[in-house]
């Protein structure tokens, strides 16, 4: 029986988990395990050009949206057309998934958080962030790889998480009654400017501002932009009454402010948050109301899911 036991415990450790914030120095110590696959965000010409993270596999936002016809907003895509595409790229029920983005746009930034929280809706949350993207890795002089890697087909199974994500409907029913937190830049909160593509200024009533923006940073030395993950998040949501287990709603203009939200909470280890995906783009198309020159005061938190 001993033996046995010892068996079964050499077992467990041998078994390993990405964690939700990856250092290079993890990253590079577990390159050559079998069961990672790492996603590079950039182009085709950084990734040939500039190289890699050795093994990575090249994606960029757009390979993960679609537009709805009607709001013309960018939207996930299906369960079905993401478990092909992880197939695509190797991915099992049980492999460690690495995300990093280059840098050179922050719009990279957006697809990997995005990648993140889809993984997450996904029931996959065997998923990682690079803490400092390439630029890190590289300032660490770590290795670089010119070769695109071979993949064997996987078998991924989705195991959709309805709590993960909400709707219109779902939101404006909810206002003044859940906390809703939106990742806009406060200007376009307040209502003194807004996007370009948007049609109308404000907020959703009782919304709370904290921009996702304040947390992306640039490199003086490389011109590479990173995230630099705030140590103010649990004061903030503690001083809105918002617990681990708290329901909130995530806003953004159009889906990845809202998933750089949930994924910033997620490595903070608040489980109840959930991403409304096509956010102010189809708000305001279903003339749902919007708040302007007013800082919202709501006591709307809930601790129930």
């Amino acid at each position: 029986m001993g033996f046995l036991l010892w068996i079964l415990l050499l077992g467990i450790g041998l078994s390993f988990s990405v964690p939700k914030l990856i250092s290079p120095q993890w990253l590079k110590e577990n390159l050559t395990k079998e069961d990672i696959v790492i996603l590079e965000f950039s182009d085709a010409q950084s990734y040939i050009v500039e190289g890699h993270i050795p093994g990575a596999i090249l994606t960029e936002k757009e390979d993960w949206r679609i537009m709805e016809e009607n709001t013309k907003a960018l939207v996930r895509k299906s369960v079905k057309e993401y478990e092909e595409l992880f197939r695509n790229w190797g991915i099992n029920d049980n492999t460690n998934v690495v995300i990093y983005y280059k840098g050179n746009k922050i719009n990279e930034i957006l697809g990997a958080v995005y990648a993140y929280w889809i993984f997450h809706l996904l029931g996959h949350e065997k998923v990682g962030i690079l803490k400092g993207g390439w630029n890190e890795w590289i300032k660490k002089g770590y290795p670089v790889s010119y070769e695109e890697p071979a993949i064997k087909r996987g078998s991924f199974k989705a195991k959709y998480n309805p709590y993960k994500e909400i709707n219109a409907e779902y939101l404006l029913k909810n206002i003044g009654k859940k906390p809703i937190i939106d990742g806009r830049p406060v200007r376009h909160y307040f209502g003194i400017s807004k996007f370009p593509a948007a049609k109308k200024y404000g907020h959703v009533p009782c919304s709370i501002p904290l921009p996702w923006e304040w947390w992306v940073k640039k490199d003086e030395e490389t011109k590479k932009y990173f995230v630099e993950i705030p140590q103010y998040i649990e004061e903030f949501m503690k001083n809105h009454g918002i617990k681990k287990d708290t329901e909130v709603l995530l806003f953004c203009f159009g889906g990845t402010g809202a998933a750089f939200l949930y994924t910033v909470m997620d490595i903070f280890g608040y489980s109840g948050m959930r991403v409304y995906d096509a956010s102010k783009r189809e708000w305001e198309a279903l003339n749902y109301p919007l708040n302007r020159f007013v800082w919202e005061v709501c006591n709307s938190a809930d601790t129930k899911k």
